[in-house]
């Protein structure tokens, strides 16, 4: 009985996440928590009824000239399409979308566009999904077909170890990633919070990987990141069997 009651309390903790309101332009919807690495057709069919959205990272095949379900190129030899993925799912153009594009390029950014653009004639997804990249050039090719962009942004911990220079530096430097390009989110991993949200609380922010455990310090932590309304998606691990 005390084991059950925790695990209620927890459940209500995580519905009880803060809710996206007042967003100019794009809807988001309700709840901030989608479901982070959806790579089968059994999890977009199993998640599709549990999350308003979902996660999944692509890679595009220039032998085959599509798109991936994976996170490296040795992934598409699972022969996991996009199109596959989108299919199993009841009601494609009303789910949202967090497309992690691991190999977009200057280089094949073109066609892997006029995939999307296909894809989407058929499922109706482009108003919901942001497209996921560092790389400025590529996204704004992705801008100007009407995806939404989600700009991936230097972790602190791993900037300062690697160019030798403080948080002040790489506010700076994502400004001006932000003033060239103009995204419709940053995007980082979590422990990038409270910097981001303080250094840019004008911006849309989502945040990916947080603590995979299902405990209630976790979902509590998982709770602060829904209450700052720059915060806009989280992305969660937990086991669904175990939360809902």
């Amino acid at each position: 009985m005390k084991k059950f009651l925790v695990f209620s309390l927890i459940i209500v903790a995580l519905f009880s996440c803060g809710k996206n309101k007042d967003n100019e332009g794009f809807q988001y919807p309700d709840s901030k928590i989608w479901k982070h690495g959806v790579y089968s057709k059994y999890d977009a069919q199993k998640f599709e009824d549990v999350f308003d959205g979902l996660e999944v990272d692509v890679i595009y095949s220039p032998e085959k000239d599509n798109i991936y379900v994976g996170r490296v190129v040795a992934d598409t030899s699972k022969n996991l399409t996009l199109d596959e993925w989108f299919s199993v799912l009841k009601k494609p153009a009303e789910m949202h979308y967090w497309i992690d594009f691991k190999n977009l390029s200057e280089k094949n950014v073109e066609q892997s566009i006029k995939v999307l653009n296909n894809l989407d004639e058929k499922y109706g997804f482009k108003k919901n999904a942001f497209v996921e990249s560092k790389n400025l050039k590529v996204l704004k090719v992705v801008k100007e077909n009407e995806f939404r962009t989600l700009l991936w942004v230097e972790n602190i911990k791993y900037w300062k170890k690697k160019e030798h220079k403080d948080s002040v530096y790489l506010a700076k430097m994502i400004r001006s990633q932000i003033e060239e390009l103009h995204p419709d989110a940053i995007s980082c991993e979590y422990s990038m919070y409270p910097f981001l949200c303080d250094s840019f609380p004008e911006q849309n922010i989502h945040f990916w990987d947080t603590p995979k455990e299902f405990t209630p310090e976790n979902v509590e932590f998982t709770k602060e990141l829904c209450g700052n309304r720059s915060v806009k998606v989280v992305l969660v691990d937990y086991p669904t069997d175990e939360i809902f």
